[in-house]
């Protein structure tokens, strides 16, 4: 039984390795908050960015992407902040 499990596995890899695939914003349902966030980080996952940052789940940021709901304060000055950083005194 040990041995058929081991006998199963696939040669290729299953992940992708670094591979860049741009969005087509477009033909996606966005906001117009998330075609900005799309444009901002085109190369990187903007629900994850929003989302280390405002302190939200990744989940809800791919809410505030799609539109289903409204930015919360927090979300949109992560991207003001990426627009026009803050000063910090």
């Amino acid at each position: 039984m040990v041995g058929e499990s081991t006998a199963r596995r696939s040669p290729l890899p299953r992940r992708t390795l670094r591979t860049i695939v741009r969005r087509d914003i477009r033909t996606e349902r966005l906001s117009k908050f998330g075609r900005v966030c799309c444009e901002l980080w085109p190369d990187q996952k903007p629900d994850v960015i929003i989302a280390q940052r405002a302190g939200c789940s990744e989940r809800a940021a791919q809410f505030y992407i799609t539109g289903d709901r409204e930015p919360s304060y927090e979300a949109l000055m992560v991207v003001l902040d990426e627009l026009r950083p803050r000063k910090r005194a």
